[in-house]
């Protein structure tokens, strides 16, 4: 190189934050995750980030680390605590109230990464899949009997078969639209009908059935 040449440009590299750092690192380990499931080692989402793994290590110094921040970040980070409020809100019909939660949590569930992590998950760490159900079952679940049985002026079920079958037929309609997004983001087969539309319909159906189910379980 002669006197004359310039020195070739160097390429500045951008100082992250702290915060920021581990921001991305998340989001990297969301994005490999969701398309390939928790089988990952710690050198391979260093390089589908771009970083070296010594300063991964600087953030997270476990795999266990990162499920964690993933899961509190696309599934307690989604969550709207006002649904809690709503499901216990008597002065609104349970049709209303169901509608109202439904309708909004079905947006959060169809969404590509909370449904591909749920599922892939459950075959390589089902901790946060066992997690969100114990969550679910304890603030989603259980209020909705508690509440449906209060709008009949009934008691709990005095057999205790009964009372694991209402929450089990609780769990089947609830899960109904956690498969609108599996077939939405697994088998690629969208829904053919307005969310909003579905749910109504959907809430109709389940009351008239469960509230069935509940007379006779309690008349016994």
């Amino acid at each position: 190189m002669t006197e004359t040449q310039a020195e070739p440009s160097k390429k500045k590299r951008t100082r992250l934050s702290p915060q920021e750092r581990e921001h991305r690192i998340i989001n990297g380990a969301i994005e490999i995750v969701s398309e390939r499931g928790f089988s990952f080692s710690t050198r391979e989402l260093a390089a589908h980030l771009g970083i070296s793994q010594s300063l991964l290590y600087r953030y997270f110094s476990t795999k266990e680390e990162i499920i964690d921040k993933i899961y509190d970040r696309v599934y307690m980070g989604r969550w709207n605590p006002e649904w809690d409020e709503i499901l216990v809100d008597r002065s609104r019909s349970m049709q209303d109230r169901l509608e109202t939660y439904l309708s909004d949590y079905a947006r959060v569930v169809l969404q590509k990464d909370w449904v591909r992590i749920f599922l892939l998950s459950a075959f390589d760490e089902p901790v946060i899949s066992q997690r969100y159900i114990a969550m679910l079952q304890r603030r989603i679940f259980e209020p909705i009997l508690a509440e449906q049985l209060q709008a009949m002026g009934l008691e709990e079920p005095k057999d205790p078969n009964d009372r694991a079958m209402a929450m089990e037929l609780i769990w089947s309609f609830h899960s109904s639209f956690f498969y609108l997004g599996v077939r939405q983001w697994v088998f690629k087969v969208p829904p053919s009908v307005e969310v909003d539309q579905y749910v109504a319909a959907r809430v109709g159906s389940f009351l008239a059935g469960f509230s069935k189910f509940l007379e006779s379980a309690c008349a016994r």
